[in-house]
């Protein structure tokens, strides 16, 4: 666990990305284009970039998530044999399954397969153009506009703030924010408008500031939305080589209930964990069922390591299953 030293020169051997990047756009170091228009729609004064020929470099350590992302696509490319699945859960514009696929590209060009699940309608949009933005047809490929949770019933969700990152169906979709929903519209005396938008749109009508300390405005409003749990995610396939999930602490209803199948059928996995008690919940839940543990970095929190010292955000856990 945590073995950094053998990751020192993970990218030794490797060209990173040099050429023209169009207007608007950055690039990475395996070519992944990140288009600024659909990422920061919300922001009207950025400055113009792109629309030149640019040199680019392979992460560092002290870039934190960014570089334990970067390594997982190369060392998920690397072990894979014959074909490749890779899935993505909260795919948002699909940052990571590009990624993934880039660097299937440079390492080992092999059959690709693309499972990415997104249950914000616009960022669902934005997806499909980002994919072809770096040349990946969203029809080879399997995009899933739901949101996931333990089972299949409709979910309360955020829907708005597009590409803000922010949405989940773990803080929405609980019973006491049901009953705070049921509080709200009763004191605000719009049960009879707030039934009839439900009934007829599947929204209430309510407004939630996903992100509080902004100086944007990142609102959404509360709506029922399809639902879809792994089982039916990892249903249709034997084996996925790669699994990687962000979804602002929904993980922990998500992956639980599905420990098994995840064991019979994913060789690796990486999850954001988006705080302390997800994160250890987790940990201990692949640790009992006989998971490697590769990288273990809590959320929010300072660390120095034999390669260099980096932050985390999110959170870094990422395992692997010995069985496959």
């Amino acid at each position: 666990m945590n073995d950094m030293d053998d990751l020192a020169n993970v990218f030794e051997g490797l060209t990173p990305f040099k050429g023209f990047v169009p207007k608007n756009n950055k690039a990475d170091a395996f070519g992944c284009l990140k288009n600024m228009d659909l990422y920061y729609s919300h922001i009207t004064d950025r400055e113009e970039i792109g629309g030149e020929e640019v040199e680019t470099e392979f992460p560092e350590i002290g870039d934190g998530e960014l570089w334990f992302e970067a390594v997982n696509w190369l060392q998920a490319a690397r072990e894979a044999k014959g074909s490749y699945v890779m899935m993505t859960l909260g795919a948002c514009f699909g940052a990571q399954a590009i990624g993934a696929y880039k660097a299937m590209q440079m390492v080992n060009p092999l059959p690709t397969k693309l499972v990415l699940v997104e249950p914000e309608p616009e960022n669902f949009v934005r997806l499909n153009q980002s994919l072809r933005e770096n040349g990946i047809d969203p029809e080879a490929h399997w995009l899933v506009n739901n949101a996931l949770t333990a089972t299949c019933d409709p979910v309360i969700f955020p829907v708005g703030a597009p590409g803000s990152g922010a949405q989940n169906c773990f803080s929405t979709n609980g019973v006491d924010m049901r009953k705070l929903v049921i509080d709200s519209v009763r004191e605000a005396g719009t049960a009879q408008q707030t039934l009839e938008n439900v009934l007829l749109n599947n929204k209430t009508g309510l407004q939630i500031n996903l992100v509080p300390d902004s100086e944007h405005a990142f609102h959404g409003e509360l709506q029922f939305v399809s639902a879809i749990s792994l089982r039916e995610i990892l249903g249709p396939f034997d084996y996925i080589d790669y699994l990687e999930a962000d979804m602002q602490q929904s993980e922990i209803v998500v992956f639980p209930p599905f420990i098994e199948q995840l064991t019979k059928k994913v060789h690796r996995i990486h999850i954001g964990t988006h705080g302390a008690e997800v994160h250890d919940g987790l940990l201990r839940l692949f640790e009992a069922y006989g998971w490697e543990i590769i990288f273990d970095f809590a959320p929010n929190s300072k660390f120095e390591t034999s390669i260099g010292n980096f932050e985390t955000n999110d959170g870094v856990l990422t395992v692997r299953n010995p069985a496959l």
